[in-house]
């Protein structure tokens, strides 16, 4: 029998630390789950979603109850509030052992109260995981060229203000000719990156936004099984539920992918202000007004897609400032100066003018150079075995910036030789209270660690292979009682590719 603890901070006052008045609420926790990884345990159509983490709290003292003035946090129950969920456990040897790990950080996003008239007063707490609150910015890049995968996070990571230091970022292995974003929520501009690098976004227990390239699986530790979870008799780590998903489903003969060219037309005005003559834009004197230029624009050709790069308004070719929005008036186009910000679809241009007199931009346009896309280039990869014994089942590659056609066929090869026969996905739930070394696995397994699980004894499925975890699901109750539960994906279907650097020639396949 193994006993963890467990402790539930939130950083109230938002100061960085769990050190001030109630901000240790594990007291008062009743019980909690907290989960984070793919929505489907599947490398191929899973992905990794916003964690959460959902607590039922004591709330006799009134304390977490919004409209309480006397409340110690009164004025602090507001979302984005840091909570951090850890775990620890002791070995029960002669010199004892202690063992701590984060479980899970997140954000607070409600407080929602269940008063009662004569039993306990409790309110639920409601986390968010890193992505999840990622995804309530928006963010847009300008047109990037010859970008790594890797880069392409980073960049929109740092548009976001996510933090350097709270990443784990892979180098990638694809370079995207052309990148851009419009203006999106942060999270679907990472997507697009993830798609076309066939990566994996995550959050990891710490929090930190990560993203795994196609190879990363194929390097160490990822080499190594963990840990074996066995349905054997005396086996070291046993476990107490075990479901498998239909495999049928997962099943893909047909892989297509399309390629799409990129080249650059030439200067041209890409939008002109629409309101002119009588109605031209007014800038009073010593004032400044903002204006976008959007592109494309309604009437521009239909294979364009944004813009490569914008120029900064120029003084009598862009723009032209008159006291009379007629333009008969004094010109002071001199006394107008613009401050730009360029995006992919977009230039912001803060116009200020510093005359004494106020001004109408008679002439008020933005130029650029376009970027032109071509005609789909498909790619097909299919197996008439799989076809005829399954039907046709087909999956499209996600990823839109695809450099090339021969990266696309690699990824349509790859994955048919894969996913053209089943695969085992599996759901296994270990008691985190069965002895000490099933509270370690419970505390210190992550994302992506391999793992071998043994379902060929009194589960009966046949199954002695190796996995990866793809979800980590928690459930503590107040009695300290403790299950996760893994979703794992077949390890052993890469089993037969390399990749250079981290494995012996010719003992298979190089992975795309």
């Amino acid at each position: 029998m193994a006993i963890g603890e467990y402790s539930l901070f939130i950083d109230w006052n938002n100061d960085g630390d769990f050190n001030d008045t109630g901000e240790d609420v594990t007291a008062v926790t009743l019980s909690l789950n907290c989960s984070r990884g793919r929505d489907y345990a599947s490398q191929l159509t899973g992905r990794s979603i916003a964690g959460s983490l959902r607590a039922i709290l004591s709330n006799e003292t009134g304390d977490y109850s919004s409209f309480n003035t006397g409340s110690p946090i009164a004025g602090n129950i507001v979302p984005g509030r840091k909570v951090q969920l850890n775990g620890t456990g002791c070995f029960p040897y002669t010199f004892p052992i202690t063992f701590s790990y984060t479980i899970w950080i997140g954000f607070l996003e409600s407080i929602k109260p269940f008063p009662s008239a004569t039993g306990l007063q409790t309110v639920e707490l409601v986390a968010i995981g890193s992505l999840g609150f990622l995804n309530q910015r928006e963010t847009e890049m300008a047109m990037k060229t010859s970008i790594a995968s890797g880069a392409a996070i980073t960049e929109i990571l740092d548009k976001a203000s996510w933090s350097a230091t709270d990443r784990t970022l892979d180098t990638g292995q694809t370079t995207m000719d052309r990148f851009w974003v419009d203006k999106q929520k942060t999270l679907s501009a990472l997507r697009k990156v993830e798609e076309t690098e066939s990566g994996f976004l995550a959050e990891s227990a710490a929090g930190f936004i990560v993203f795994e390239d196609r190879h990363h699986r194929m390097k160490s530790p990822h080499l190594t099984s963990q840990a074996t979870y066995t349905d054997a008799p005396g086996g070291a780590i046993g476990y107490i539920g075990l479901d498998q998903k239909d495999p049928l489903q997962q099943i893909f003969n047909i892989f297509e992918a399309e390629v799409k060219t990129y080249t650059v037309g030439g200067l041209a005005t890409l939008w002109t202000c629409p309101e002119s003559g009588a109605s031209s834009p007014l800038i009073p004197a010593g004032e400044s007004r903002t204006f976008w230029a959007s592109y494309p624009t309604a009437d521009a050709a239909t294979n364009v897609l944004a813009v490569d790069a914008w120029t900064t308004p120029a003084a009598n070719t862009d723009y032209i400032a008159n006291t009379n929005p007629l333009g008969t008036g004094t010109d002071i186009t001199a006394n107008i100066s613009f401050a730009v910000s360029k995006f992919s679809n977009a230039m912001k241009m803060v116009v200020t003018n510093s005359s004494t007199q106020q001004g109408y931009l008679t002439t008020f346009q933005a130029r650029g150079t376009p970027v032109v896309v071509s005609d789909p280039i498909k790619i097909k990869s299919e197996n008439s075995t799989s076809k005829t014994a399954y039907g046709e089942r087909t999956f499209p590659h996600p990823g839109k910036f695809i450099p090339d056609t021969s990266e696309a066929q690699d990824w349509g090869d790859f994955n048919l030789s894969i996913f053209k026969s089943p695969q085992p996905v599996l759901l296994v739930t270990l008691s985190a209270n069965r002895s000490s070394s099933h509270l370690v696995e419970a505390l210190s397994r992550d994302l992506s660690d391999k793992i071998t699980l043994v379902a060929n004894n009194s589960a009966g499925l046949g199954i002695n292979q190796d996995f990866f975890i793809e979800t980590i699901y928690h459930q503590i109750k107040s009695d300290l009682s403790h299950k996760v539960t893994f979703a794992l994906s077949p390890a052993t279907m890469w089993g037969g590719y390399f990749v250079l650097d981290t494995s012996v020639l010719d003992t298979g396949k190089l992975g795309y």
